[in-house]
């Protein structure tokens, strides 16, 4: 417990030594992360400039940059803030993934996609003529056509007997 006194006193005297620009950059950092986590990136990114700008040599205000211009889409910034970030830190650093990452996204993006492969061409049109079920067919209406006109034009000879009815109906 005592320890924990201890931490939280030399906290507060660091912050009360501390340089005043460097505690404005502070509070302008945590609102422009704050922003951040709610998907205000207009607020944010501004808020961070501030930062930026008030501590320039520190490196979060470009971690949290570069991470803003990816949401935004604005990648051509957000490499600059990455590589300045990474410049000032370890490569052992923690953070160090989370801005590897944005890079990645970023350079994934900026990439021409490739076009998309041709669509095949369509199957060779064959006129319905070369079809074999055509000739087919054809041949099946034809005889179908010469055994109607034969039927017509030579069966009308025979006669069929008259039908005689009677009063009482017809046989």
């Amino acid at each position: 417990m005592r320890t924990l006194r201890v931490a939280v006193l030399v906290c507060m005297a660091s912050r009360a030594f501390a340089d005043p620009s460097d505690t404005v950059a502070l509070d302008h950092l945590d609102r422009g992360v704050a922003a951040y986590r709610l998907g205000d990136y207009d607020t944010a990114h501004r808020e961070l400039e501030i930062a930026h700008e008030l501590a320039p040599d520190k490196p979060n205000p470009y971690r949290w940059l570069a991470l803003t211009e990816v949401k935004q889409g604005n990648c051509r910034d957000a490499l600059v803030h990455v590589e300045a970030f990474l410049s000032r830190v370890p490569a052992t650093d923690a953070r160090v993934p989370e801005v590897v990452a944005a890079r990645q996204e970023c350079v994934a993006s900026s990439q021409p996609t490739q076009p998309p492969p041709p669509p095949p061409p369509p199957p060779e049109s064959h006129p319905i003529y070369t079809k074999w079920w055509f000739w087919t067919a054809v041949g099946a209406v034809a005889v179908a056509a010469a055994g109607v006109t034969f039927a017509v034009t030579r069966g009308g000879d025979t006669i069929l007997p008259p039908i005689h009815c009677n009063p009482g109906g017809c046989p």
